[in-house]
C-alpha cells in the first residue's frame, strides 16, 4: 500500500513544504488547510481517498515547514506561491479542496486559474459580513511567549472550546502548528478579511460545492455563498464541528468521492 511521503517544491518565493500520496494514473486532488493548521490535518482523509485520487496537501507559506512570506501578504500571494508549488510537481491541473482559510485560497486560485482548476469543494467558505469581520478582530489576539507556558495553555483551551469531543492528540497537534504559525496566523485572517470573495465566487464557471459541519464556526457563510455560485452543490453534515476532516473524515472522503468523478467532467 503507498504510502504518504513529504518533500519541498522549489518556487521562485521560497520553498512550500508538501505531503504527497502518490497515484500516476489518478487524477489530482489538492487540500488546503485551515489557519493554523498544516497539510497534517489531511493525513487521514489522504489515506481514505488513496484509491480514488493522487493526492497532494501543501503547507501554506508561513504554516508547517513552508517558507515565511513577506509582511502584508494577501490570499492572492498564498494561491500563487501554492500554484507554483503545484507547476514545480509537474501538476497540469487538478481538484481543489479547501477548508476555512484553505477554502479562500481554492476561491482564489479557481478565479485567478480558472483552466488549472477543474472542481472546487469549499469547507466553511469565509464569506463574512462587515459585523463578522469585526467580532473576529477583536478576538484575535497575537500570541506572545511567556515565561510560565501558559501561551500554550491559552491556545489549548481555546481549540479544546471549539470542539470538547476532539481527541487529545489532535488537539495537541494544533496546539503545536499554531504556536510555529504565530507570526503569521493573524496577518492570514486579516488577507482573509481583505479578499474579494463574494465576486470572486460569483464569476467561478467551475462545479463548485459547498460543506459545512452542522456545527462550524462558520456554518453561517454555507448557504450565502452557495447562492453566488452559477454551479454549485451545498451539503451540510449533521453533528459535525469545525474539524470535520478529523472528526468526519469518512463522510468527506464519500462527498469528495460523488461530486468529484462520479460523473464526467
Amino acid at each position: 500500500m503507498s504510502t504518504i511521503r513529504n518533500g519541498y517544491a522549489d518556487t521562485p518565493y521560497g520553498q512550500i513544504h508538501y505531503r504527497q500520496l502518490r497515484q500516476v494514473d489518478q487524477p489530482v486532488l489538492v487540500l488546503l488547510h485551515q489557519t493554523a493548521s498544516s497539510g497534517q490535518m489531511f493525513e487521514r482523509l489522504m489515506s481514505l481517498l488513496a484509491d480514488d485520487f493522487h493526492t497532494i496537501a501543501p503547507d501554506t507559506p508561513g504554516f508547517g515547514n513552508s517558507f515565511l512570506p513577506p509582511d502584508g501578504f494577501s490570499i492572492e500571494f498564498l494561491s500563487s506561491s501554492l500554484h507554483a508549488a503545484l507547476e514545480a510537481l509537474d501538476v497540469p491541473s487538478c481538484y481543489i479542496f479547501g477548508h476555512h482559510t484553505g477554502a479562500a485560497i481554492a476561491v482564489q486560485m479557481a478565479y485567478t486559474q480558472p483552466e488549472f482548476v477543474r472542481k472546487v469543494v469549499l469547507s466553511g467558505p469565509p464569506l463574512l459580513s462587515e459585523a463578522q469581520k469585526d467580532r473576529l478582530r477583536a478576538s484575535l489576539k497575537p500570541i506572545e511567549l511567556v515565561e510560565d507556558g501558559t501561551h500554550l495553555t491559552t491556545v489549548w483551551h481555546r481549540i479544546r472550546q471549539r470542539d470538547p469531543s476532539l481527541p487529545l492528540e489532535i488537539v495537541h497537534r494544533e496546539v503545536l502548528l499554531t504556536q510555529m504559525a504565530r507570526r503569521v496566523a493573524q496577518r492570514a485572517y486579516q488577507a482573509v478579511f481583505e479578499q474579494p470573495v463574494e465576486q470572486q465566487l460569483s464569476a467561478l464557471q467551475q462545479p463548485t460545492m459547498i460543506i459545512s459541519g452542522e456545527y462550524d464556526t462558520l456554518r453561517d457563510s454555507a448557504e450565502p455563498a452557495y447562492s453566488l455560485l452559477k454551479n454549485g452543490q451545498i451539503r451540510i453534515i449533521p453533528g459535525a464541528g469545525p474539524y470535520l476532516c478529523d472528526q468526519n473524515a469518512l463522510e468527506v472522503a464519500q462527498i469528495l468521492r460523488t461530486f468529484l468523478v462520479g460523473a464526467a467532467d
